[in-house]
């Protein structure tokens, strides 16, 4: 199955947005857990609280762990929060009805943007060398025999 496919099919599929959610707010608290754990990690440094592993051999130290509980907390609040959730399923809505492009249709735009760059950048160089050269030698040299 092609990726053209597998969008179209995702797109009839009708999949439910609170899906899309929950795999998202997952996602995010993944980072969040990451970053929260550094801060934390950083922070307990600055106050002389030592980051000390939890449990010996597993590497889990307890900025670890206060970054998860934070990204819980956290992730808790957005999903019991009414707007949050209502804005979380509305953006999940638009995305489910977003119809991607082919592989084909982004080859040729990307071709179109590079040939169009390289052309732009062509002209640029010219029209640079051109000024440059009017303004530093043939200006100077016509002005200096005026003169």
């Amino acid at each position: 199955m092609s990726v053209t496919e597998a969008s179209q099919q995702a797109n009839r599929a009708e999949m439910d947005p609170r899906r899309l959610v929950v795999v998202s707010y997952l996602v995010f608290g993944l980072i969040l857990t990451l970053f929260l754990g550094r801060l934390v990690e950083l922070l307990m440094g600055q106050i002389g609280v030592t980051n000390t592993e939890i449990v010996s051999g597993t590497g889990i130290k307890l900025a670890d762990v206060l970054g998860f509980v934070l990204t819980a907390g956290l992730t808790g609040y957005a999903w019991t929060n009414p707007r949050i959730n209502t804005l979380s399923m509305e953006v999940a809505t638009e995305l489910m009805r977003v119809t991607w492009p082919s592989w084909e249709d982004v080859r040729v735009s990307t071709i179109a943007v590079v040939v169009a760059s390289l052309v732009a950048a062509i002209i640029l160089f010219g029209m640079d060398t051109l000024s440059y050269n009017l303004m530093v030698k043939w200006l100077p040299a016509v002005w200096g025999k005026l003169g």
